[in-house]
């Protein structure tokens, strides 16, 4: 990944905290009018489903994600990964934003926020977190580990307050990561997930009680039927809060060390991951282990809840059963949790991938409108193998 990007001179916010560049101008992006598959219909009343694709940013950007603020702008974040001397690597991460439901993206802004992979999440008022973790390698890192960071935005995201996950003091330069996501409970309190590889944790259950600004970072957490050299919420985990106040964490699992029940197998690699449920009714204190969710080669899950009452469970096809690339599946909500068929009603959001190339990231996840229109974000890999990001803009059909 090595192309550079032109850029327009900017000039720099003279904040104290850690900032970003002052936005660019909307440019002009190739739209696309296209249709997507369901596959297997089983609920909705079609199976085929118009939509729009948006081109976004340079080739090589990866895996982006987007969230919607209550002003109705939409955020998307994704990063890039130059290659540097002696194995070295620089990972740049860019925001870009929409004023008009998605259909135009500013140019990226190019944010000094550390952590790849960035992740949004956007509490009831307004208030942004991102989350990422910095690689060894990575030319910024004067630690020698892989961490995680949690950035924090109360303007939109126009700066940024950032926070470093330490090891010292718990585990010397041991990797740690977060969950992906920050959950906001009813109360309006925070949880954000901690903890670090190596098989024995610790695991903490981070408590915020003022939006973020301070966190208790002294509450353990205990996943009941857990065994990983990795950690349990690795950056990857997803929490969702159930109606009933449940918490539960889609957690992404070694398929080699928890294999699906039944269905043992040998991956080579971690493309080969899948993902297994586990709930929580004590705040993160304890997590109970449940079923398997999805199958081999499935993750990066999230769901969202629509406003016709329907859950949409947005998830990205890495491995084994091309084409790779993002789905979606529509899903029921329950009182303590929900309900998903994975082999019924699988819309094919994304397949631009070519059979026989790696896969390109997808990544999700999807926000819903104002007037019900659906948005998800996703990479892919083109034939001549650099990765391109693209916003897709699409309705969910009706019950049949």
């Amino acid at each position: 990944m090595r192309p550079t990007f032109p850029r327009l001179p900017l000039r720099q916010l003279a904040l104290i905290t850690l900032g970003v560049l002052l936005p660019t101008p909307v440019f002009c992006q190739q739209t696309q009018r296209d249709s997507v598959r369901v596959v297997n219909r089983t609920t909705l009343a079609a199976d085929k489903i118009d939509c729009e694709r948006v081109a976004v940013g340079d080739l090589d950007d990866y895996k982006p994600d987007l969230i919607l603020l209550p002003s109705g702008e939409l955020l998307l974040v994704a990063f890039h990964q130059y290659k540097k001397p002696g194995n070295k690597y620089l990972e740049q991460n860019l925001l870009f934003r929409s004023k008009d439901g998605g259909r135009t993206w500013s140019k990226p802004e190019k944010l000094k926020t550390l952590g790849r992979e960035p992740y949004l999440s956007v509490l009831k008022d307004g208030t942004l977190f991102m989350t990422g973790h910095l690689l060894a390698s990575d030319v910024r890192n004067p630690h020698g580990y892989i961490h995680g960071y949690l950035h924090r935005s109360t303007d939109a995201g126009k700066s940024w307050q950032s926070l470093r996950i330490e090891s010292e003091g718990i585990r010397p330069r041991a990797s740690n990561h977060t969950t992906r996501n920050v959950l906001e409970l009813a109360d309006g309190s925070l949880l954000l997930g901690v903890d670090y590889d190596g098989g024995s944790g610790p695991y903490f259950m981070w408590r915020s009680t003022d939006k973020g600004k301070t966190w208790d970072k002294t509450r353990k957490c205990t996943p009941k039927n857990f065994k990983s050299q990795y950690g349990f919420f690795g950056g990857e985990t997803w929490l969702w809060r159930a109606r009933s106040g449940k918490i539960w964490a889609l957690v992404r699992v070694d398929s080699n060390e928890l294999p699906i029940q039944g269905r043992p197998i040998k991956a080579g690699n971690d493309q080969s991951d899948h993902f297994i449920l586990f709930s929580s009714i004590d705040q993160g204190k304890t997590f109970e282990r449940g079923p398997d969710f999805g199958d081999y080669g499935e993750m990066y899950m999230s769901i969202l809840r629509l406003h016709d009452k329907r859950l949409l469970l947005t998830f990205t096809v890495r491995d084994l059963k091309p084409p790779l690339g993002v789905r979606a599946i529509p899903g029921v909500e329950t009182n303590d949790g929900f309900a998903f068929d994975f082999n019924k009603d699988r819309i094919l959001l994304d397949t631009k991938t070519p059979i026989g190339k790696a896969q390109g990231g997808g990544f999700g996840p999807t926000v819903q409108l104002k007037d019900g229109t659906l948005v998800t974000s996703c990479s892919y890999r083109g034939a001549d193998n650099k990765t391109r990001l693209e916003v897709i803009r699409w309705k969910l059909p009706a019950r049949q």
